[in-house]
């Protein structure tokens, strides 16, 4: 696979990174990726006959065999996309990576796109990941989730700073992260947001605001007891789970919503930082505790519920601000977080749970 200039126009070279569908045709991996601020390409056209005489051209002496010759050389036929480590490697180690297993290789990776593509599972993988330092690989994620991932826009870097300065950062990340995100959507148009996330809840429900509820999306809920991605069910469809609302009586210029999924939110904690009078809203599963609830036909439930008592008791109401008590999983807060709208709320506080402090609960974020 020698590197020597092209005879290859550019409708061809296009064409080779839509049947390769962005990925190296070895190892998979995405060729275009988020890095600080910009995209890396680190994707190489490889010819499978090589390309010159000598050293300088890998299997060259193998032409003739498989129809190849200076003419045809250039040709898609002939060609394969890979990242520049692969690329090193089967040109290296040319006694391991004869001709017939390359143009294998080539036909069967354009074929798994082909088929990824007709299934129309085509979408922009997000990793939002802020708790704990080990990264979401989306290789595996692409093969776990069995969609095509045109591309991977990631945010994966640890947040310590738990001080009013360090969520204040933590904002202007996610805000940063967001532009990055609507970048990707715009270069590949018709694409959905395939949503994988594990930060810190009030990031997590920021986030979902910056998203909003006008862009398609999917969230996904990772399950502890399989270890892997869950939306649906994959078996018999669970009992869907009973929502129990409830409202105090007495009207004050505070709204406070406890949500309690994944456990219960005492009053007490919320007397603690929350001193003037407030109306609550409590909204909880049946039956809260972790991983009480995974997939999306509960998670859809729950955000419906929130969506409407909270917008039907603003417009009654007209509150001055409204306190966010969440206990549940990430998946939900982000959709919880997309429900959130600027315009129709007034300022909304979301407490993040202290497992070590001397109050359960402290103000993180305000939107």
């Amino acid at each position: 696979m020698a590197r020597d200039a092209f005879v290859f126009s550019t409708i061809d070279d296009r064409d080779l990174w839509v049947r390769s569908g962005g990925r190296c045709a070895k190892c998979k991996r995405t060729l275009i990726f988020d890095d600080i601020d910009k995209k890396v390409n680190i994707g190489e056209k490889a010819h499978i006959i090589g390309k010159g005489t000598g050293k300088k051209a890998p299997r060259r002496e193998f032409g003739e065999e498989f129809g190849i010759n200076e003419e045809n050389i250039d040709s898609i036929e002939n060609l394969m996309l890979l990242c520049s480590p692969c690329h090193h490697t089967i040109d290296t180690n040319v006694k391991n990576y004869p001709p017939v297993m390359l143009f294998d290789m080539k036909e069967k990776h354009e074929s798994w796109v082909d088929e990824r593509l007709k299934q129309e599972k085509k979408a922009i993988a997000v990793l939002h990941k802020r708790k704990n330092s080990m990264p979401f690989d989306s290789i595996l994620l692409n093969e776990e989730i069995d969609t095509l991932f045109l591309d991977a826009v990631s945010f994966q870097e640890e947040f310590i700073d738990f001080s009013k300065a360090g969520w204040e950062e933590a904002k202007k990340h996610n805000e940063e992260f967001f532009k990055r995100i609507v970048k990707a959507k715009k270069e590949f148009s018709g694409t959905k947001l395939f949503i994988f996330t594990l930060s810190p809840i009030p990031l997590l429900i920021h986030f979902g605001q910056l998203i909003s509820d006008t862009v398609p999306v999917v969230v996904y809920q990772y399950d502890r007891k399989i270890q892997k991605w869950a939306l649906e069910n994959s078996s018999e469809k669970a009992e869907e789970q009973k929502i129990n609302v409830n409202i105090s009586k007495d009207v004050h210029d505070s709204l406070v919503v406890t949500v309690q999924v994944s456990g219960m939110i005492a009053e007490k904690e919320v007397r603690e930082v929350i001193e003037s009078p407030y109306q609550h809203l409590d909204i909880r599963i049946e039956k809260p505790g972790i991983d009480a609830v995974i997939y999306n036909h509960d998670i859809k439930i729950i955000k419906e519920a929130f969506r409407k008592y909270v917008y039907d008791l603003q417009d009654l109401h007209h509150y001055k601000d409204i306190h966010l008590f969440y206990y549940g999983p990430a998946g939900l807060a982000v959709e919880l977080g997309r429900t959130i709208n600027k315009s129709m709320l007034p300022e909304v506080h979301i407490y993040e749970h202290n497992r070590r402090g001397e109050k359960k609960y402290t103000r993180a974020i305000t939107i």
